[in-house]
């Protein structure tokens, strides 16, 4: 085999692995540098720890896949948090209720926002961003700016318990919502349909798929989510805090774009949202200063993107 074949055999599986290939530099790269970071404990922290943020990046895929983007999404994941905590402790709503319906308003937001974007033409930048700010002052008036506390055992279970003192509940949570979000974008119509509309939407206008509903579906899967990973969040934290998802939807979209979600594959998007806690743990380990970290942090997010775009045109060269 000669040394042009090997670069293009080479390419060709860093291209296939993407942000797997990512993770496992990082992992190499820290096992030599700290000892404690290929331990049992530290991985499933690690796990525990991206749980939430890629709950959220699943739904935040199928808005990007489908050619906007939604800034709204952590805001969605508090408001959920908040509402479920508020109508637990100072309503007396019993948990399995309280929780659908904190899910059933996250859902109702991504409605709001799709119907903005879709049928009001407004950008999806601008117009979920506007939702952020609306459904950032809610939460302040709900609960006065004041975290949420008195939570039962049986919500924080959903965020700290464990199954067999082994797995955690969130990072099975993550597994079963990836499941599905893998399934409903590889084998349904409407996961066909997203990817259509965010290669060309006029096209698959022409082709006789439904944009508008569709759109409107995606950012509603997108609100289904953010609620779900900010209930998970609200357990985890032990109270629904106002300002705990402040940087959630930031997160969720780095994760979708260092993850490389266009090429049509929610494992991207977990292994973006892996390779997201992977630095951030291995930055803690070595003690790097919690400014220096948000640096580091912002220039992977570039980086992943830049060598993402690089790969598509040298794909497209060929």
């Amino acid at each position: 085999m000669d040394r042009k074949s090997i670069k293009s055999k080479a390419f060709s599986i860093a291209n296939n692995m993407g942000a797997w290939l990512l993770i496992i530099v990082i992992i190499v790269l820290m096992a030599f540098v700290n000892d404690k970071f290929l331990t049992v404990s530290n991985i499933i922290n690690v796990l525990r720890q991206v749980c939430v943020v890629a709950i959220c990046a699943l739904g935040v895929s199928f808005v990007v896949l489908g050619g906007e983007i939604d800034l709204s999404s952590g805001m969605a994941a508090t408001f959920a948090g908040c509402n479920a905590a508020l109508l637990i402790t100072r309503l007396g709503v019993p948990l399995v209720p309280a929780i659908l319906l904190a899910v059933l308003l996250g859902a109702v937001v991504g409605t709001m926002s799709g119907c903005i974007v879709t049928f009001w033409k407004i950008p999806s930048f601008i117009g979920t961003l506007g939702v952020q700010y609306i459904i950032q002052g809610l939460i302040l008036i709900t609960t006065n700016s004041m975290p949420v506390t008195g939570l039962p055992e049986g919500f924080l279970f959903l965020g700290r318990g464990y199954v067999a003192n082994i797995i955690p509940v969130p990072v099975i949570i993550m597994l079963v919502f990836f499941a599905i979000g893998t399934f409903l974008l590889k084998y349904t119509t409407f996961g066909r349909s997203v990817i259509a509309v965010g290669e060309n939407a006029e096209a698959a206008a022409l082709s006789g798929l439904k944009v508008v509903q569709t759109k409107v579906l995606m950012f509603t899967i997108c609100g289904f989510c953010s609620a779900c990973a900010g209930i998970v969040m609200t357990a985890r934290l032990s109270s629904g805090q106002p300002s705990s998802g402040s940087d959630m939807a930031l997160q969720a979209l780095a994760a979708v774009y260092i993850g490389g979600t266009f090429k049509g594959s929610m494992l991207n998007t977990l292994a973006g949202a892996l390779a997201w806690g992977f630095v951030n743990n291995g930055l803690n380990l070595l003690g790097v200063n919690a400014y220096w970290q948000k640096i580091v942090l912002g220039a992977v997010i570039v980086v992943a993107v830049l060598f993402d775009s690089i790969r598509a045109k040298i794909s497209t060269a060929k």
